[in-house]
This record gives structure tokens, C-alpha cells and sequence, in this order.
């Protein structure tokens, strides 16, 4: 089903335009500061992003999204929750990388990545080895990676890849809302589900075993 084209999109982005930036060049200019750079890859509506950039302003936020009328969304609650320290790249993450240096990132965050669940569609997943080799290159040495998802399919998948990969695996839960972690920020696709009843899954995968 494709998603409706939202009233006045265009207008809507432009009165944001000081928050994009097309490239790792533009965040070099805009983030002057040398406080630690967290990524989120697919960041949706922007609740977990805007909330989480706005209780750390020491750290510098990327929120990466590739669709136009979610994007715009995420980027009217940040500027709305008058949050400095998070700027938005608008395209696919495979090409939007390659303007990363190497080790230029401390922690990305994989939030309710698309499932892909069919076998053929494999390579498409955000913690398939195509997109971790992405993440190993432009992760610092101790650079992270923070991983939930309410498909158990796709959890268990992730458990195989990511140590596969060169990563070892740290805070595994399968029912994260009836774990110990403290100061988890939902995301509003994982609030609607976890009231449904779905168990969220959660991970933390550092580079280097």
C-alpha cells in the first residue's frame, strides 16, 4: 500500500532544510564540536531520536530516514522539542555512508528495521553481513551498535549474523520491557505493539570480539 503524499510535504521539508544536511561533509561543518556521533538508521517518526538527542545534548545525532512523509514528521518533533544537537540525511543508508571516514561513528541504532522476512530478501535486512561490513568500517574501534525489534525471526537472525560478522553480543533480551535496562526511550511503533502484547527484543553488538 503506498503511503499518501502529506499535505504541503515540499514546504513542510523546506521550513526544515536548516536541520538536513545531504552529507558527512555537511555534519563535519555543522557538528564543531568533538562530543561522541550516534546514528540512527531508519528513524521513522522521530519520537526515540528527538527524545534521545534532547536528553544528551553533549552528543551529536543523525537521524537517517528515506521516507519523505515519515522524514518530515521526525524533523517537525525535533524542531517543535527545540532539540541543537540532531540533524536528518533523507535517502538510502548504503549510499549516504560512503561520504563516512572510517571510524567516524560511535553507536548506531537499528530501531523496528523492516523484517524482510522472506529467504530471498535476506540481504536487505539492516544486520545482514552487506550492511555490517557498512557499519564495521565507519564504527570507531569501540563503536556499538543498539539493535531491538518485536520480530523474533529477525532477532534470531541478528544473533547469528552479527558474531558471524566480527561483533560480539552483549544485553541480549527477548521481552526487554520485563528486563532490568533502565532509561529505555520507545519508538512509536514499539509502544503500539508492546500494548498489543508483543515482546520486544533487544541487543547491543560492539565491534571487535
Amino acid at each position: 500500500m503506498r503511503m499518501r503524499t502529506r499535505s504541503h510535504l515540499d514546504d513542510r521539508i523546506k521550513a526544515c532544510e536548516n536541520i538536513m544536511l545531504e552529507n558527512f561533509n555537511d555534519a563535519a561543518r555543522e557538528f564543531s564540536g568533538s562530543g561522541p556521533l550516534h546514528i540512527e538508521i531508519g528513524c521513522g517518526k522521530g519520537r526515540f531520536i528527538a527524545e534521545t538527542a534532547k536528553r544528551n545534548p553533549d552528543i551529536r545525532y543523525i537521524a537517517v530516514e528515506k521516507v519523505s512523509n515519515v522524514m518530515v514528521l521526525a524533523m517537525e518533533k525535533a524542531v517543535d522539542a527545540e532539540v541543537t544537537n540532531l540533524r536528518f540525511m533523507r535517502g538510502n543508508f548504503q549510499i549516504l555512508a560512503e561520504s563516512f571516514p572510517d571510524k567516524s561513528v560511535d553507536r548506531i541504532y537499528l530501531n523496528f528495521s523492516d523484517p524482510w522476512p522472506k529467504k530471498g530478501y535476506a540481504k536487505r535486512r539492516l544486520t545482514h553481513g552487506g550492511f555490517l561490513e557498512i557499519y564495521k568500517r565507519i564504527l570507531k574501534d569501540d563503536g556499538e551498535i543498539c539493535f531491538k525489534t518485536d520480530n523474533r525471526e529477525l532477532f534470531d537472525f541478528s544473533l547469528e549474523s552479527f558474531p558471524e560478522n566480527g561483533f560480539s553480543l552483549s544485553e541480549v533480551t527477548f521481552d526487554l520491557h520485563n528486563s532490568d535496562f533502565e532509561g529505555n526511550i520507545m519508538t512509536e511503533y514499539e509502544e503500539r505493539f508492546s500494548q498489543m502484547g508483543f515482546p520486544i527484543c533487544r541487543l547491543v553488538a560492539k565491534k571487535g570480539q
